[in-house]
């Protein structure tokens, strides 16, 4: 009896440990939002979800310089990453300029200064 009880927690472990992989593996970081989401939630989505790109690439340098990966894996995940990286910083770079301009009359802070 304990050996099935034992069975069981394992498969459960497994199967939670295993979930993201599974269900991340069929959507796509690099597909458009949708066209008319609400500007500040998607922006604020998408922000996150660069930083996480960001933070998976210091990851992915450290694990190189430390020896846990060959120059070729590096080199594989780090352009992956910049790809997901542009996609979100394009999709970013949209939502902005369909938002328009935040700061107001007279322009952003850098034209100001400009003049």
């Amino acid at each position: 009896m304990a050996v099935v009880i034992s069975l069981g927690i394992a498969v459960l472990v497994v199967a939670f440990v295993a979930a993201p992989f599974f269900l991340l593996s069929g959507r796509s970081t690099t597909e458009p939002a949708p066209k008319d989401p609400e500007a500040p939630d998607a922006l604020r989505d998408l922000v996150a979800e660069k930083e996480t790109i960001y933070a998976g690439i210091e990851e992915l340098d450290f694990d190189f310089k430390s020896g846990k990966l060959s120059t070729e894996d590096h080199q594989t995940l780090r352009r992956r990453h910049e790809a997901q990286a542009a996609a979100v910083l394009r999709r970013i770079d949209e939502l902005k300029q369909a938002a328009g301009p935040t700061d107001g009359p007279g322009g952003s802070r850098r034209e100001k200064r400009k003049a």
